[in-house]
């Protein structure tokens, strides 16, 4: 038998929270993995027919093999055995603890009767996966808990750590959260976390040690301020053109985004669609409905379907292969949020505002000796809205006539692009933030 007892009052509070969301967002080595599996096992034991079922969740395999599972087996050691093959702890007598990973979001899709679920380094998370764990725990409305560490301003910041901060009732009211540095572990060496301290980069050591949210490292739109860019919808005058951005996908999400383009050259990002498991048929209809609504939309695709475009224009749409270069996409678009152009519409586009967040370049520590830091692309990942985006601006986004030569950094070392634009862009833009009211 495992004998556990919580080092500190935090871990405490994570154990025995019986809210409908618990969140432990600590610093490394706190002990926030080893506790979120000891809440586990508080259900376990309170929920014992056959027919109950339990989910446990990490952002890929590697870190549930390495850090979610070991401490699970350990504490559960004689309670029953794994199922490696259906990635499954049957419990002695018991019900089911299912384990899987956001590599395929759609994995906990079909699992019933939950009594609680765990997610591990949720921080890490893509929206969809989150969004699929919360429609496995409404039907019995069974608890959530979340381990993690911070790594970005993502959903887990925006929906849940920022309200609470905030004063939101409802959050609060639903949530038990605890912040934790890692030295609040009474085991964790002090001085070690000093010598941290006074090295590293003040916001990296906070969210690595001190268990606070900051921004991503290496973020590729790092000019997007969700506060300032982010805006109430506005009415769309005449002579606005509207674009949609596609990007394909199948086991992967299909992302529809659609651009409206001012004749005053704002772009406004005003609808979001975004679906894994559909058909070409099913994509067609929702890109006819977009149409329907906003009259003459203009898709621009991922190029590596051509079948699919041929598919789009023989069902009435106007669509076509978009420009796929992801180094000068990236550069426009880049410009476009720097001139004060670019606004996603409230309400209407969480996945882009997600990707947003967290779609960054390799660290350092991740490039290979032969890669060069001025070609480096971003990480492939959290980036199929990205996509989309990429290939929307790419169409519509064109410089001003009356140009001066600038330079403007856009990379994450010492990388830059000449770029053209008007002279008098400041006085434009100051005219053009008062016409939304900024």
């Amino acid at each position: 038998m495992t004998v556990f007892k919580p080092h500190s009052d935090k871990q405490n509070r994570i154990i025995f929270s019986d809210k409908k969301i618990t969140i432990g967002a600590t610093g490394i080595q706190f002990g926030k993995t080893l506790s979120g599996v000891v809440w586990l096992k508080r259900h376990m034991h309170k929920y014992t027919s056959k027919d109950d079922n339990f989910i446990i969740t990490s952002p890929n395999y590697r870190i549930l093999q390495q850090s979610t599972l070991p401490p699970f087996i350990s504490m559960n050691e004689g309670m029953g055995r794994l199922n490696k093959a259906e990635m499954c702890f049957h419990i002695n007598g018991g019900g089911k603890v299912w384990i899987r990973s956001g590599h395929n979001p759609d994995s906990i899709v079909g699992i019933t009767n939950v009594r609680a679920i765990l997610c591990d380094e949720a921080g890490l998370y893509t929206r969809y996966f989150w969004d699929n764990i919360q429609a496995r725990s409404s039907f019995s409305a069974c608890p959530i808990c979340i381990v993690t560490s911070p790594y970005s301003l993502n959903w887990l910041y925006t929906d849940f750590i920022r309200k609470i901060e905030l004063g939101d009732p409802y959050i609060k009211e639903m949530t038990e959260y605890v912040s934790a540095a890692s030295y609040e572990n009474p085991y964790f060496p002090k001085a070690e976390f000093e010598q941290r301290r006074r090295t590293m980069d003040p916001m990296r050591f906070q969210m690595i040690y001190g268990g606070q949210f900051g921004r991503m490292e290496g973020l590729v739109y790092k000019n997007f301020e969700e506060d300032r860019d982010v805006i109430d919808p506005v009415a769309l005058p005449d002579g606005t053109k509207y674009y949609g951005g596609v990007d394909w996908g199948y086991t992967d999400p299909c992302v529809i985004l659609i651009r409206a383009v001012l004749p005053n050259g704002f772009h406004y990002q005003i609808a979001e669609w975004y679906k894994t498991g559909q058909t070409i048929r099913e994509i067609i209809k929702m890109a006819k409905s977009y149409n329907s609504i906003y009259k003459g939309v203009h898709f621009y695709c991922d190029p590596s379907r051509p079948e699919y475009i041929d598919e789009f224009n023989r069902n009435g749409l106007i669509a076509m292969p978009a420009q796929n270069d992801i180094r000068l996409g990236i550069d426009y678009h880049y410009d476009l949020i720097a001139n004060g152009l670019f606004k996603v519409f409230r309400n209407t586009s969480p996945y882009s505002l997600d990707e947003l967040s967290q779609y960054h370049y390799p660290a350092p520590k991740d490039l290979k000796p032969d890669q060069n830091n001025k070609d480096m692309l971003p990480v492939d990942q959290h980036n199929h809205c990205m996509d989309a985006i990429r290939y929307t601006t790419m169409a519509s986004y064109k410089f001003n006539e009356k140009k001066k030569s600038v330079k403007l950094v856009t990379g994450p070392v010492n990388q830059s692009l000449s770029l053209e634009i008007d002279p008098d862009r400041d006085k434009l833009l100051k005219r053009k933030k008062k016409f939304i009211g900024l």
